[in-house]
């Protein structure tokens, strides 16, 4: 993707800023611009407010997951011992049945027996018997048939009493199966819902990062732009000798500023981007300082890189100050070693404030650390 022919042209003219014809009829272009960019990086940090409350819901879906599987299979589980059991109790049933069956016939075989038997008086066949030994076998006889067909009825009693237990205990267990099949299909349900919702949260994570990797793709273009805007300002002052440079002065320049240093040259910044300079932590609002002698080439606001002044230090050197609070300098302007040029920010959606400086010699970016004095 490629920058405005607009936006390209008015990067050209800004190193001749010093014609106020040219640089008039292109600032309420850059204007409206710069509004456009600051909406563009207003979004992208909600973006990432958003893609962190995103892994939040992922997380959150993944054990909601989690727990509904683990309810599914308990579920699944005690509706198969339902099962077993319904099958155990059926198992005796049946067995009881037969029992109940053996004990009827048994004690109506008993009742059939003692009915004709009946019409015999028993009465009058102990009486009738002169012998004391038959009277005696007769009275365990008929005492044993009696407790025979009490132990008969005693027993069908028993078993009646348990056929009617197990019948209880067999409705209550469908009742709970039932209840057990009701659950299941809930947790099913619910387990269903909350993959559904897992996919969201995956889909929607995988916009932020595609939407994320395009940020990275503007990153670049950024660079290709103050690459652009640094090689215009070169050319349009090549003319420009009266400056002599930085070759003498290695290793005594002052810093722009008193920081801590946050990102080195070369270090890695964003996926495959370096900086090409320094990043310096320092509260917002203090003086940055021209590193020695020079003319302001770039004073304006630049994608990336916020409020930006670029000065022309002579025989292809540059210094440039990023991220600024405010610039106090104007394209054209003059400036002498430790005059301040700007104050310290974060603009350009610096995550926190300091200042971005770099050198470049004859349109390269250099390591600073070879120029500046050791702090």
């Amino acid at each position: 993707m490629r920058w405005p022919a607009a936006l390209l042209s008015a990067l050209m003219l800004l190193p001749l800023a010093w014609a106020e014809q040219e640089v008039a009829d292109k600032q309420q272009e850059l204007e409206q611009l710069g509004k456009e960019i600051q909406q563009r990086q207003s979004r992208l940090v909600q973006a990432q407010v958003d893609k962190d409350k995103q892994l939040k819901s992922l997380r959150q879906a993944e054990k909601a997951v989690s727990d509904s599987a683990v309810s599914l299979r308990r579920s699944e589980q005690a509706l198969q011992q339902s099962e077993r059991k319904l099958g155990e109790l059926e198992q005796r049933r049946g067995e009881l049945e037969a029992a109940q069956a053996e004990q009827q016939a048994h004690l109506a075989s008993q009742l059939r027996t003692a009915w004709m038997s009946g019409e015999q008086d028993h009465t009058a066949l102990l009486l009738g018997s002169d012998e004391p030994a038959t009277l005696e076998r007769m009275m365990v006889y008929y005492q044993y048939l009696n407790q025979a067909r009490i132990d008969a009825i005693e027993d069908l009693q028993q078993t009646q009493q348990a056929l009617e237990e197990v019948t209880t205990a067999q409705r209550q267990e469908r009742d709970r199966q039932q209840q057990l099949h009701q659950q299941q299909l809930a947790n099913r349900k619910q387990l269903q819902q909350r993959q559904q919702a897992r996919q969201q949260a995956l889909s929607e994570l995988e916009q932020r990062l595609s939407r994320d990797r395009r940020q990275l793709d503007q990153l670049e273009e950024n660079r290709d732009v103050l690459e652009a805007a640094i090689s215009q300002a070169l050319e349009a002052l090549a003319q420009s000798q009266h400056h002599h440079g930085l070759s003498d002065q290695k290793g005594v320049l002052p810093w722009p500023l008193p920081a801590r240093l946050s990102a080195g040259f070369g270090s890695r910044r964003q996926g495959q981007l370096t900086w090409n300079g320094w990043l310096l932590s320092a509260p917002s609002g203090r003086e940055v300082k021209a590193i020695s002698n020079g003319q302001v080439v770039f004073a304006d606001w630049l994608r990336g890189f916020g409020l930006v002044v670029v000065v022309d230090h002579g025989d292809e050197y540059l210094s440039l100050y990023g991220h600024a609070q405010a610039l106090l300098k104007q394209v054209g302007e003059q400036v002498e070693a430790g005059e301040v040029v700007a104050l310290s920010g974060d603009s350009g959606g610096l995550e926190k404030p300091g200042l971005y400086f770099e050198i470049r010699h004859r349109g390269r970016a250099v390591d600073p650390k070879g120029y500046l004095a050791k702090s």
